[in-house]
């Protein structure tokens, strides 16, 4: 990943103080709410199976959610199965990598390193990819990560880990495996894959972690929610998501999927391809989402549009256009008040193709671009950035 925007800042994590920012729009802006994820207080957070016992349905659709296998030991079945006996020369860097069991252990060997290095954990539900990493101390004995330069994709093959195309040039040392993060950027990371990381400072008590992007990440407030459900209390202490704004909502998600105000505002324009990555900034600059305010539904309904409009978080994404494409008529109509139809398709076409096509990042890994918009106007509205391609 790019060293810059690969993880959340290290403020959110030691909860040291909190972001706040003005959302930067290219139709206006509106005023950031901050969040800051508990993954490294004092007390660990109620558990999913507490959670379980009132909300089994729901626990039983979220148990099959990429989420929750957003971090994984390497010692897991699955991820033994998808490396272990397998090697990929990276056409990079030239290096061989080979990956083997030992000892019910995952472990690599690269060509271009002296030694072979233990595979600990691995970053990714494999929806996109699975990335292997390592923890070791360093000259502090804190917790350092070893974010390595080979992946799985969803195709069965390995290749080169996406971000980390700039590492190529190495051809020997540490570096031929992969990117070592310092300790507060090995603290982003796991924060993003866990529930919760220990209260040891220094470093991650993989003992008291709790892996995965479980209930308690986006739904605060466990320990009082339970005891107020105990009571008979009216007031249940949950966080609800549909409570919160479209912003606060998508910037929920931004903490780990990245926010816009993470962003310098002249790296918000289409020719920067890393934000094909970032859907909660796509959306941010999306006339879908910066509009919505602006239509009048029949029968009193408001309009709404954030990340779970079209993604319920407790399941898999639905891979069916047409699932989308109702979505979107759900607003683009020729009814009063709704938003314009397309005015080059049928709307019983596949909206996603124009508006939120796939697009390759890696040679085996593409993303749904979230910005959704009406690409051909990209040179009228941005003709600076045409400029720039052509100097």
């Amino acid at each position: 990943m790019n060293q810059k925007y690969s993880c959340i800042p290290p403020i959110l994590i030691l909860l040291l103080a909190c972001l706040s920012g003005t959302a930067f729009y290219l139709y206006g802006s509106q005023q950031s709410l901050p969040f800051v994820p508990n993954v490294q207080s004092a007390e660990q957070p109620v558990r999913m199976k507490q959670c379980c016992e009132c909300h089994e349905k729901v626990c039983h659709q979220f148990s099959k959610a990429p989420h929750l296998r957003t971090l994984r030991n390497a010692t897991d079945a699955d991820v033994i199965n998808k490396f272990a006996g397998k090697e990929v020369t990276l056409k990079e860097n030239g290096h061989t990598y080979s990956f083997y069991e030992d000892e019910r252990a995952l472990w690599v060997s690269c060509s271009g390193y002296p030694g072979p290095v233990r595979i600990e954990w691995v970053f990714g539900s494999g929806l996109h990819a699975i990335t292997p990493v390592s923890l070791f101390p360093n000259e502090k004995g804190q917790s350092e990560l070893l974010q390595h330069i080979v992946s799985w994709y969803p195709s069965g093959k390995l290749g080169i880990t996406l971000g980390l195309n700039e590492l190529a040039h190495s051809k020997s040392g540490i570096q031929a495996l992969g990117e070592v993060s310092s300790h507060a950027s090995t603290l982003n990371c796991f924060g993003c894959h866990t529930s919760y990381l220990g209260n040891v400072q220094g470093e991650i008590q993989t003992s008291e972690m709790i892996p995965g992007v479980s209930c308690v990440r986006c739904h605060l407030n466990g320990e009082e929610h339970i005891k107020a459900v105990e009571e008979g209390a009216k007031d249940l202490k949950l966080t609800k998501w549909n409570q919160l704004t479209p912003l606060e909502s998508i910037n929920r998600c931004g903490e780990c999927h990245r926010r816009f105000d993470q962003m310098e505002p002249d790296e918000i324009h289409p020719a920067n391809d890393l934000l094909i990555r970032f859907a909660p900034i796509g959306m941010s600059q999306s006339p879908c989402f910066i509009k919505q305010g602006e239509l009048k539904l029949p029968a009193g309904k408001s309009s709404r549009f954030d990340c779970t409009t079209c993604h319920d978080p407790h399941q898999q994404a639905s891979r069916d256009p047409e699932f989308y494409r109702q979505i979107c008529l759900n607003c683009h109509s020729n009814l009063q008040g709704h938003a314009a139809v397309c005015s080059k398709e049928s709307m019983q076409s596949q909206c996603l193709k124009c508006h939120m096509p796939p697009v390759n990042v890696h040679d085996n890994l593409s993303f749904t671009d979230h910005w959704i918009r009406i690409r051909e106007f990209d040179k009228k509205r941005f003709p600076q950035f045409q400029l720039n391609n052509q100097e």
